[in-house]
């Protein structure tokens, strides 16, 4: 998606999480992670979905799900169509997932390695 697709905010945003993962340095080369690196996959109200690779040794670090704090998607809170009743009132009452949370998935899909998909029925 090129800039002039995107609005300020969400530009801003991208822009924001290139700049993050430039400070992080690639398992394998040790070599920081640049802007060409980051790409954006996926964006919806509050979240923006990035895959990460490094351009020194061409390893991917992986793909990431970072919020970006919308205020308008926050504000406007939506149930998903196919949820039953039943589904709504069960997450309804589980708190919000917070930075930690974030931070567990994270380790845990990293551990999976990169032959993750060995985790995956057939």
């Amino acid at each position: 998606m090129t800039g002039s697709k995107m609005s300020q905010s969400q530009g801003s945003s991208f822009q924001a999480i290139q700049e993050y993962f430039q400070r992080q340095s690639c398992r394998y080369c040790y070599q920081p992670f640049a802007a060409d690196g980051v790409q954006l996959l996926r964006e919806e109200p509050g979240i923006m979905v990035v895959r990460v690779c490094c351009l020194e040794c061409s390893r991917p670090l992986g793909v990431a799900i970072v919020g970006t704090n919308n205020k308008k998607a926050q504000a406007k809170k939506t149930k998903v169509s196919e949820w039953t009743k039943k589904d709504t009132q069960k997450f309804e009452k589980m708190p919000a997932i917070n930075y930690d949370d974030v931070l567990a998935a994270h380790q845990f899909f990293n551990s999976l390695g990169s032959d993750w998909q060995r985790h995956l029925g057939r």
